[in-house]
């Protein structure tokens, strides 16, 4: 990770004193290498990654955050040396292709870049959105331009507002991520992944560069999809690689990250292999993976660091969770992030693997069963349902209606039932204020996505690109990116390699499903590589129950105080009377659905304190 950032004041002001604003309250991204470029109006700012470069940097128009893939073929393509920088290699494809370059940029990225020529700044992120770009614009005259890679950068700049956006309070109350363009604040505004940006006097424009598409896999056996997806796994492992830098993996025990620790040991045997960090919960059976992560750790030989998450108190130190992250979270698990980045930045760890989402880059390819039944392929259903079923803990009857029945209504029928649905309120959350939810139109945007998910419905690969291009993807790379920035750690998805996803999309259905085993093909990819108790497992643990019982366990005073000292704050947002039901069943009977509700009211309430008070999570906190 490192941080950049910008500011353009139209009337020509030097940025002299806010660039070094932003760039300490950005300070914990970088190496400690600032470079700040100034031009009539325009200041830039970078902080590059502390980790070891592969390639040397200079400073000039353009900053740059990230890792560039094919940088020997681009560079050839360009006429340029294999040395060159990443500055220059950028900066010559913007000056052959304009916008155009980022269509031939691979990696995770956000950089800007001042085209002096057209006056113009042009910004640009990277596919998935691994890598976070936030802008405040303010046109007209004594209007400016400001960019920087988390928002706390652009709370540096003081005509930047910190008004919380009520539509955003409305979504976080229903439990919905944000859309892919917004935050949590009045007029600051994230760039989308695979888009980029130019900013000139008279305005802004904003283009999508690329879309996700499958490769065409074409006629293979078995055996070369899955030596194909082994081979294209282990080089987004590869390619995340730093020399020099210790590399650790979050394991789990599911097979997605046990994958993964097998590709590295692969590549890093000659060390040791990655250090691997755990969660345990010994006394919380539901979330306990130590059976599978010791076989993991067995098989390749390697260090574990194991923290006992049954121990962990899910709120403490939360206002410095809320720093670090910019305001408001939604993930209930984050908690183990920070023991996860703590725990690795100890053991010296600076480059981070996960699995994460590798389900959602492969798929469960459920809607298998869908296109089975439309293709009359009866015999090979009837043996797939209950393998399924049997596998997952469901009957045979339930994955039949969920799965073969209902998505057996023509659309016109199911669309139908929806709109009645719709009518009646079914489905929606109970908290959000109605008044509110209405304002901003909540029940449309939810039902327009519930009739995306029914035209998807049946179709493994409609399914599977829905799932793929869902917005909250990208606020999760966010996420991991802020906290892990905190601890000094670059986190590495490989599963989300484009080369990957693209080719794992293009796959057919009985790569995905087959003999009940769900992702199939990366199954059978990981032969030899993970145990086989991992590679056929089929359950998956629960982490909501520990956030559950933790919750009760270590935090009840601060829960009580959501009636009393957090109601002033709240009590605009919510239907009082359901966050009250919620907690008195959760002290009856605690269950994760009550339990995540109360959770996220305690972080609405406290984000909204420190903005009323300027204090609270607004205060930068110590860094340990």
């Amino acid at each position: 990770m490192g941080a950049i950032g910008g500011i353009w004041r139209w009337e020509g002001e030097e940025p002299h004193s806010t660039l070094p604003r932003m760039a300490e309250a950005l300070a914990h991204r970088g190496g400690g290498g600032r470079r700040f470029a100034h031009a009539g109006g325009l200041g830039l700012y970078e902080d590059p990654s502390p980790l070891p470069p592969k390639t040397s940097r200079e400073a000039g128009a353009l900053v740059f955050d990230g890792r560039l893939d094919h940088r020997e073929e681009l560079a050839a393509e360009l006429d340029l040396p294999r040395e060159v920088s990443t500055d220059a290699l950028v900066a010559a494809a913007y000056a052959r292709w304009g916008r155009g370059c980022v269509e031939r940029l691979r990696g995770e990225y956000a950089f800007a870049l001042w085209d002096a020529r057209r006056a113009i700044l042009f910004l640009a992120r990277d596919r998935f959105g691994v890598r976070p770009l936030y802008y405040f614009w303010k046109p007209g005259c004594g209007g400016f331009f400001a960019f920087a890679s988390e928002i706390k950068g652009l709370f540096a700049v003081p005509e930047v507002p910190r008004r919380p956006r009520e539509s955003a309070i409305v979504d976080f109350a229903a439990g919905l991520p944000p859309e892919v363009s917004e935050t949590p604040y009045e007029g600051i505004a994230r760039l989308p992944p695979a888009h980029w940006m130019e900013v000139g006097r008279e305005g802004v424009r904003i283009g999508r560069y690329w879309r996700l598409e499958p490769v065409a896999v074409g006629a293979r056996s078995d055996q070369e999809m899955a030596e194909e997806l082994r081979r294209r796994l282990s080089r987004a492992v590869e390619r995340r690689l730093r020399p020099g830098a210790r590399a650790g993996i979050l394991l789990s025990g599911g097979i997605d990250s046990s994958s993964i620790t097998g590709l590295l040991w692969e590549q890093l045997a000659h060390v040791g292999g990655p250090e691997v960090i755990a969660a345990i919960f010994p006394t919380i059976p539901e979330c306990d993976e130590r059976a599978f992560l010791e076989a993991v750790v067995s098989q390749h030989g390697l260090r574990c660091h194991s923290i006992r998450a049954d121990l962990l108190d899910p709120m403490r130190g939360i206002e410095q969770w809320l720093y670090r992250q910019d305001g408001l979270v939604l993930g209930y698990n984050l908690f183990l992030n920070v023991a996860y980045y703590r725990e690795a930045a100890a053991a010296g760890v600076r480059l981070l693997f996960d699995g994460l989402d590798g389900d959602t880059v492969v798929s469960h390819g459920v809607d298998r069963l869908a296109e089975l039944a439309r293709g009359g392929r009866w015999r090979t259903l009837a043996r797939e349902v209950p393998l399924l079923a049997s596998g997952h803990g469901f009957s045979a009857a339930a994955v039949w209606k969920a799965h073969v029945l209902r998505p057996a209504l023509p659309l016109p029928v199911r669309l139908a039932r929806l709109r009645i649905q719709q009518a009646r309120g079914v489905g929606l959350p109970p908290l959000p204020n109605r008044k509110l939810a209405r304002k901003h139109h909540l029940a449309d945007r939810m039902f327009a996505a519930q009739r995306l998910r029914l035209a998807a419905d049946g179709s493994v690969e409609r399914m599977h690109r829905l799932r793929l291009e869902a917005p909250g993807l990208a606020t999760i790379f966010e996420g991991l990116d802020k906290e892990s920035a905190w601890w000094g750690i670059e986190p590495a998805h490989p599963f989300f390699d484009p080369e990957v996803v693209e080719w794992c999309l293009g796959l057919p259905s009985d790569q995905k499903l087959r003999n009940g085993l769900t992702r199939y093909v990366l199954r059978e990819a990981m032969r030899r590589i993970v145990p086989e108790k991992v590679r056929l497992r089929r359950d998956k643990s629960d982490q909501s129950q520990a956030l559950t019982l933790l919750l009760h366990r270590h935090n009840q005073a601060q829960l009580q105080g959501l009636l009393r000292e957090d109601k002033p704050f709240l009590e605009p947002y919510f239907e009082w009377e359901e966050l009250e039901r919620a907690w008195y069943r959760y002290q009856g009977s605690p269950n994760p659905a009550d339990c995540i509700v109360l959770w996220r009211a305690k972080v609405l309430a406290l984000w909204l304190r420190g903005l009323a008070s300027g204090k609270g999570w607004m205060e930068r906190p110590p860094r340990s």
